[in-house]
């Protein structure tokens, strides 16, 4: 169990009074990996320089930990046009943009913190040390990578984060502005959705693996299927951090932190599979993986 503190700010500079508008990753100073998790940004627009640095950082290493973290700068950049009403998201979308902002910067935060998983109890972030053991050992084909990281910070961190988000804006179990929450909640879950095409395409492009292939094969059926897991699994995550919003003390936020530490795990198990009836799909998954990323660009936030 922990409970980070509130994310501080970063990048800002002498008599600024907020953060900086994201800036090119080509203008981000290189650093060690102690100071990328140590990164807590505490909102979307401190999150997005923050992925920016730790991908460059993973590129530069051909870790294959750049493989989740793409897809979730991906949705993050998404999430800030979306908020900030450019490119495809030019109408409002949301009811309380500075809601959903706070809310990245939390998650973004649980993930940094991740980073650094294995110096903390063994039986904890169980999902994480397994999508992270097992990028870093390069067992992995690329789909497994995205749908270990995905389930980890979702299944995982995100009922937390966005307790934490509620608990900063005086949200309790019973408040009337929940609903609203929901809403906004929910509206980051169709985000998710309308980025999966660009996600597949983007993956396979930098890291190899096929999903594009995959995608062509099912015909749109996967949209569908990942679609509707996403939003599945991301229902269940607002009524945990309900959950969480209910409890009277240091136990009983722990027993919710268990169930999630345990629902998550499992399932990274599955996704982890190392079976022999496994083995065929594997081996071609990671024979045509891409093993150079040191020549990738990454996407910078819509301009205005």
């Amino acid at each position: 169990m922990y409970l980070p503190a509130r994310p501080r700010i970063l990048y800002v500079g002498p008599g600024e009074a907020g953060p900086r508008a994201p800036r090119s990753p080509r203008e981000l100073p290189l650093t060690d990996f102690d100071s990328i998790a140590a990164q807590r940004p505490a909102t979307i627009e401190e999150a997005i320089p923050c992925m920016q640095l730790a991908l460059r950082y993973f590129h530069e290493r051909n870790d294959h930990r750049a493989v989740f973290l793409r897809a979730y700068y991906i949705i993050t950049l998404n999430v800030h046009a979306a908020v900030h009403r450019r490119g495809d998201y030019e109408n409002p979308i949301f009811f309380d943009r500075d809601w959903v902002r706070s809310q990245a910067g939390y998650f973004a935060s649980l993930y940094f913190q991740s980073l650094t998983t294995f110096d903390r109890d063994p039986e904890s972030e169980r999902a994480w040390k397994i999508a992270h053991k097992m990028a870093e050992d390069k067992t992995t084909t690329v789909l497994q990578d995205l749908l270990l990281g995905l389930n980890a910070h979702i299944n995982y961190d995100l009922a937390y984060g966005t307790f934490l988000n509620l608990r900063q804006h005086g949200d309790d179990a019973g408040h009337l502005l929940l609903p609203r929450r929901k809403f906004d909640h929910d509206q980051v879950n169709n985000i998710l959705v309308r980025s999966i095409p660009q996600i597949a395409e983007t993956l396979t492009r930098d890291y190899g693996g096929g999903i594009t292939l995959l995608r062509k094969t099912l015909r749109g059926l996967d949209v569908v299927l990942s679609g509707t897991g996403l939003k599945y699994y991301r229902e269940r995550v607002w009524w945990s951090a309900v959950s969480y919003l209910t409890t009277t003390d240091q136990e009983e936020v722990d027993l919710v932190h268990q169930k999630l530490n345990w629902e998550s795990a499992q399932l990274a198990k599955l996704i982890a599979d190392q079976s022999v009836w496994s083995l065929p799909v594997r081996t071609i998954g990671r024979a045509i993986r891409k093993d150079d990323f040191s020549r990738i660009t990454l996407e910078v936030p819509a301009a205005q």
